[in-house]
């Protein structure tokens, strides 16, 4: 069940709500507020998907996912790479509470090279909040991007078989998010 590759990078940055958020691209804004799955929106746009798992096991996590969770730990973490045609995409971290690790939202723990979208999207996932934000420039998410551009995600809190988590998804320089506006430029 432990696979523990490297340490986890966590998702800091000022998580807000979109309606605070102030948008740098309408392309980078529809991908942020997409609200479908993330996996089936980027297999749109490559020929090849794959999923690099860079770290699972159970972790801390930082205050600010204790907020948005809402939920006491210990805590699962998941951090993997989603790449279209070879290239890193997205970097996502998924969380879940040692509570939920029963029942129907067991499967969380045992993905492996599999992406989470396919069980948050298949009638058993609920997206209950989704938050906007610009990642910290410290972040140890900047190893997996090829430039020093500003990254942005998007972060949710789920309901998966009635049992809560929380799942990050920072845009990598090369992803579709950046492409085709001035200033937002991928590299």
């Amino acid at each position: 069940m432990t696979i523990n590759y490297s340490q986890p990078c966590g998702a800091d940055g000022n998580w807000q709500a979109p309606q605070h958020f102030v948008f740098p691209s309408p392309v980078l804004a529809d991908w942020l507020q997409h609200p479908g799955s993330l996996t089936a929106r980027l297999r749109e746009h490559c020929q090849q998907f794959s999923i690099k798992v860079l770290y699972e096991g159970f972790s801390e996590i930082a205050p600010h996912e204790k907020l948005a969770l809402e939920c006491a730990g210990p805590y699962w973490v998941r951090e993997v790479l989603l790449c279209c045609d070879g290239e890193n995409w997205v970097f996502a971290r998924s969380i879940i509470p040692q509570s939920s690790l029963e029942g129907d939202a067991a499967a969380v723990s045992q993905l492996a090279d599999k992406p989470l979208g396919e069980l948050l999207f298949t009638g058993q996932g609920q997206r209950q909040s989704i938050e906007l934000c610009q990642i910290a420039a410290a972040s140890a998410i900047y190893q997996y991007a090829d430039s020093s551009q500003p990254l942005w995600g998007r972060r949710s809190r789920f309901l998966l078989a009635n049992a809560p988590l929380l799942v990050a998804e920072i845009f990598l320089p090369d992803c579709a998010a950046y492409q085709g506006d001035p200033g937002v430029a991928a590299s």
